[in-house]
């Protein structure tokens, strides 16, 4: 059987192979399900760590050495607390993420007459949508992540039973910039990784294979963890909080841009280390994603 890389077919393909690009995603839309999550598990059990160096940073603003000696005071014992909620937002977010997209692309597909390039960006975006629904995990993880709530609760599910004396809403507190995240950065990243593979050098191996999608969802992810990085410094300050006035993302921006001395370098601190992490981050996503893909 020959090599052949999903991550072609993934791109916005040509219009003269819809009828074939749909049929294919009809049959397979199920293994894009059980791929992302087990992608998204490797890439959390690897990355964890990282994360919340940077979260502390995105938060307070602080420098990697510092954040650093914040986690090293912690103690081991809470170096991987808070685990739990990204494991199951981000598993099934990717499952979604994956799956979702495969299936709003051949409904799409399906049924309008649009330009594939369209339909593969509405799709993008209805996934990116749809995974907005898991918020309250990305809401518990912040929380667990932030020392200064460290004595409120100890595990996700008190994280979870404080919030619930305020209401569904507080689940949901910080949604706004995660709509503003998550579809866009799917538009550009199932419309990019086909043509930023096919700029590297042609895979002839099983290996080659492997690094190059690595190398495909490395840069891309760098990218946009890069480019959404404010988005996600606001969601951190919004979610932070319990209970008390819900603040617009308007507001908490000019906010957090004032106490940062309206300098943008500081609204970017921690970037760098969120570029090193994303590079490893959807390194391990794309190719362990791909590699599941070709064995299924």
């Amino acid at each position: 059987m020959p090599f052949i890389s999903m991550m072609d077919s993934e791109g916005f393909a040509p219009a003269d192979s819809k009828e074939e690009l749909s049929t294919d995603i009809t049959d397979n839309s199920g293994k894009h399900y059980l791929c992302g999550y087990c992608a998204a598990f490797t890439n959390i059990a690897v990355t964890f760590p990282i994360q919340k160096v940077l979260f502390r940073q995105q938060l307070y603003g602080l420098k990697t050495k510092d954040a650093v000696h914040q986690l090293q005071k912690d103690g081991m014992r809470n170096l991987y607390r808070g685990i739990l909620p990204p494991l199951m937002q981000k598993t099934t977010t990717l499952a979604l993420m994956f799956g979702l997209y495969e299936d709003f692309s051949s409904l799409l597909h399906s049924h309008t007459t649009a330009p594939e390039l369209l339909t593969r960006s509405m799709a993008a975006v209805l996934a990116g949508t749809t995974e907005a629904v898991l918020t309250p995990f990305e809401r518990v993880q912040t929380l667990l992540q932030d020392y200064k709530h460290h004595d409120k609760f100890t595990n996700t599910y008190q994280a979870f039973k404080v919030l619930k004396v305020y209401g569904m809403r507080e689940y949901y507190r910080g949604l706004v910039p995660i709509l503003l995240r998550n579809g866009p950065s799917n538009v550009l990243f199932f419309g990019l990784r086909g043509p930023i593979k096919q700029c590297l050098p042609e895979a002839t191996s099983y290996s080659t294979h492997l690094v190059n999608d690595f190398i495909c969802g490395g840069l891309l992810g760098a990218m946009l963890g890069f480019l959404f990085f404010p988005v996600n410094v606001v969601k951190a300050r919004m979610q932070a909080q319990i209970g008390g006035e819900f603040q617009s993302f308007s507001t908490v921006f000019v906010k957090i841009w004032l106490e940062r001395d309206r300098k943008l370098i500081n609204l970017f601190r921690g970037a760098h280390l969120n570029y090193h992490r994303s590079v490893l981050s959807w390194g391990i996503i794309n190719a362990t994603y791909e590699f599941l893909l070709k064995l299924l």
